[in-house]
């Protein structure tokens, strides 16, 4: 009734457009298929059907030049149109049908094509895409029903192999192998039967006729890596680890894509013990695929089995992460590898507690100011593995990631202070401190650079916005903490009323604040005011706006600290301030990225900002010279990585930027190993400069010196010392580096260590000129 109605309806349609003939159309669409134009020819064929929806022909072939151009689901759309206009077509059936499965519309390719072989019995191809089919929606003994039918018509290697498929899914395995040795006979070729026929045998537990099979298809398809592949397993299955590994091996000689071979191999090598083997292969995937979990996991298998503890754990951690990201992977998986860990980590030491604060005596007694009721207690956990608690006096205390604590106790009535501590593996310590009292008198401050008076107004002597606070300190106990506007000043906390210095950021302020601490807690607040009346650049310094940076590398995080670095680089404060500098820049503990960003970012913008004409970079840390490359190591550096490393010539490629900007440049690095990466050549002579030598201070400099060169450093201390004291003992105007460098390198010839080098920085623009230092009138 529906088709009737739809028939009618089309019809209505056509009688609209009469006047129209779709003929002339369809003709048209044909000669445009000539010359292969085929949008031209479709837009013909649909002219003809909008004058007649009834047009069958107009449909058919529009149906065939969609498919031609592998547009499917308009090529059945029209094809489904046709089985409508004309019902006892079986070829419009058969047409729609494998359309419909060609397009994985299965359930829609079953009722055409169960339409087709009702209006014709023989029809061998739509037999088999009904078992096709059949198949695909997992109707394996329907599939086996049509293929019968198609078999019974036309014998073919194709249909006794998906009669194979059929029966295989349905475990039916020995009528499998039959079909399959069926489709083999009838063509040789045909690689599909080949395989199957090999894994009906691995299905069947007929692993010995598996491997003869294996290797007839080896035989016929020597250069398939499909046939290596099921031989490599019927050998695993067989206990043949080393043919298996073998196979695997030939497979990676023949295929592009080695992530899957790799990694079936490299289980293989472990199953057979050969973890140095197999973490090998895992690595290889690993290189391909980066976030290939399961290669991350068994890498850190060998690793463990292999007893190369740190590398397991960091493939288990890394495993972790991953499969986190994965929701659907088992929280068990995930638990394996946290419980490896956990193990190989196991130790049995006893975690040490070390209090900061408060101070401790000789006689294990925590520092309390008199009266006091609460006392802070800051500390840190030594301790390989994670710390499961901490109790002080009863009272359990947050640990933090890097295992240290912070807590206010309460101290009233109390005379002993008992601390209690235990690691994941439940190795536990405890320890017990008595209190005594301290003084609460707060420290004095006294403020030696800039000039102020008793009306706590500080003089300012430049526009910089950065002011260098020189200044000391008195106190009958040690000093904690000095701060300056929230900048923490240098000095030595081991000394009773030590000398201090900051570089502070003045811009848009009228006052700086001081707060020192002492180790009681005893503390000082002091505000003064900002007085810009005597502000000015000295008009006769030849340098003109002349700043220094420090670089003070001294807290590495896997390299071993050094204790130097602060030393030198407040001696060298110390020094400079009769000198006429207009800005000091003090960056402490840098990173890679806080190197590479200061280098490159922000010490460009600075100078170009501030019109700077001279610029130090004085660098005090750990230096490498590796391949003929050097570096400054940052703090996040690790051993034998030079990636984590500051190369120099990314300092010089970043300085080289602005570079342009500055009359004189000057690098003295105080780090082992890194001054043969700056030269280009050496002066042809060290002789002294003047300062009203204007070829001397208005031309180009870019200097260099190093306290060291390719071998470490045997005494950097006596670098800076010696450049110190030179400027510190100048009693001229002014002092050329080649002066300071004199007296350096014959200070450490005398003392037996190595010679520093001098010369100019390679890549950067020298004109001859030299770096002064001008004293303050």
């Amino acid at each position: 009734m529906i088709k009737q109605w739809f028939l009618i309806l089309l019809l209505t349609i056509s009688l609209g457009t009469f006047a129209q003939n779709p003929k002339r159309f369809y003709k048209s669409a044909v000669k445009s298929l000539e010359t292969n134009q085929y949008e031209e020819a479709i837009s013909q064929l649909s002219h003809a059907i909008k004058i007649d929806a009834t047009y069958i022909d107009a449909y058919v072939l529009r149906a065939e030049i969609y498919k031609e151009i592998g547009d499917l689901e308009l090529a059945v759309s029209d094809y489904e149109m046709a089985t409508i206009l004309d019902s006892k077509v079986v070829e419009y059936f058969f047409q729609a049908g494998k359309i419909n499965y060609q397009i994985k519309n299965y359930d829609e390719a079953l009722k055409y094509l169960s339409e087709a072989v009702m209006l014709n019995n023989t029809h061998f191809q739509a037999y088999q895409y009904k078992s096709f089919s059949h198949i695909k929606l997992a109707e394996y003994k329907n599939g086996i029903v049509a293929i019968n039918r198609a078999l019974s018509i036309k014998e073919t290697y194709l249909g006794y192999y998906v009669r194979g498929v059929a029966n295989d899914s349905l475990q039916n395995y020995q009528q499998a192998i039959t079909n399959y040795k069926n489709s083999i006979e009838l063509n040789s070729e045909f690689k599909k039967a080949f395989f199957a026929l090999t894994n009906a045998y691995i299905k069947n537990s007929e692993i010995d006729k598996a491997l003869e099979s294996a290797n007839s298809t080896i035989e016929r398809f020597p250069k398939s890596p499909s046939a290596y592949e099921i031989r490599s397993l019927i050998y695993y299955k067989m206990d043949r680890l080393l043919n298996a590994i073998n196979d695997l091996s030939k497979i990676e000689t023949l295929v592009d894509d080695h992530t899957e071979v790799l990694f079936k191999r490299g289980m293989y090598y472990f199953e057979y013990n050969l973890f140095q083997n197999a973490k090998s292969d895992f690595t290889q995937v690993i290189a391909l695929s980066s976030r290939n979990r399961e290669a991350i996991y068994w890498r850190g298998r060998a690793n463990e089995e292999m007893m190369e503890s740190r590398d397991a754990v960091k493939d288990y951690r890394n495993y972790i992460v991953l499969s986190k990201r994965d929701s659907n992977l088992s929280v068990s998986n995930i638990a394996d590898a946290s419980r490896r860990i956990y193990e190989i980590n196991r130790e049995k030491d006893t975690p040490i507690v070390v209090i900061n604060t408060p101070n401790i005596n000789e006689s294990n007694n925590l520092g309390v100011v008199i009266n006091a009721n609460k006392v802070l207690v800051e500390g840190v956990i030594n301790d390989k593995s994670k710390i499961e608690y901490l109790i002080i006096n009863e009272d359990t205390v947050l640990v933090n990631r890097d295992k240290s604590f912070s807590y206010l106790l309460n101290i009233t009535d109390v005379d002993i202070i008992e601390i209690i501590v235990s690691d994941i593996y439940n190795n536990k310590s405890s320890f017990e401190y008595g209190l005594f009292f301290m003084e609460n008198i707060p420290p004095v401050v006294r403020v030696l650079t800039p000039y102020t008076d008793d009306n706590n107004e500080m003089y300012l002597d430049s526009y910089d916005s950065n002011l260098f606070v020189h200044g000391i300190v008195v106190d009958d106990s040690k000093i904690k903490e000095i701060f300056i506007d929230n900048v923490r000043a240098a000095y030595d906390d081991s000394e009773l009323n030590p000398q201090f210095s900051a570089i502070v950021n003045i811009e848009n302020k009228n006052s700086i604040t001081f707060r020192i601490v002492d180790e009681y807690d005893n503390f000082t607040e002091l505000i003064y005011t900002l007085n810009r009346k005597r502000t000015l650049i000295s008009e006769s310094n030849p340098m003109g706006k002349t700043w220094v940076v420090f670089i003070e590398n001294s807290d590495y995080d896997v390299l071993a600290s050094l204790e130097g670095p602060s030393k030198d680089v407040s001696t060298m404060q110390k020094a400079l301030v009769n000198y006429e500098i207009h800005n000091f820049i003090h960056k402490k503990n840098m990173t890679k990225s806080d190197m590479e960003r200061f280098f490159s970012i922000e010490l460009r913008d600075l100078v170009k900002k501030n019109n700077v004409n001279s610029l130090l970079v004085w660098y005090a840390g750990h230096g490498k010279f590796i391949n003929e490359t050097g570096y400054w190591l940052p703090t996040d550096g690790t051993v034998n990585d030079e990636f984590t490393y500051f190369n120099i010539n990314s300092l010089k490629s970043g300085m080289q930027s602005y570079n342009s900007y500055i009359t004189h440049t000057l690098i003295v690095t105080d780090a082992c190993e890194t001054g043969p990466a700056f030269y280009m050549a050496m002066r042809s002579s060290n002789s002294e400069q003047k300062c009203d030598d204007t070829a001397a201070t208005k031309y180009r400099s870019a200097q260099v010196f190093s306290s060291a060169g390719y071998e470490l450093a045997s005494d950097n201390s006596q670098f800076t010392k010696v450049f110190a004291k030179t400027l510190l003992y100048n009693e001229k105007a002014c002092i050329p580096i080649e002066s300071i460098v004199y007296k350096v390198i014959q200070a450490t010839s005398n003392n037996g260590g190595q010679k520093p080098l001098f010369g100019k920085i390679s890549g950067f623009e020298d004109e001859n000129g030299t770096f002064f230092f001008v004293k303050k009138p």
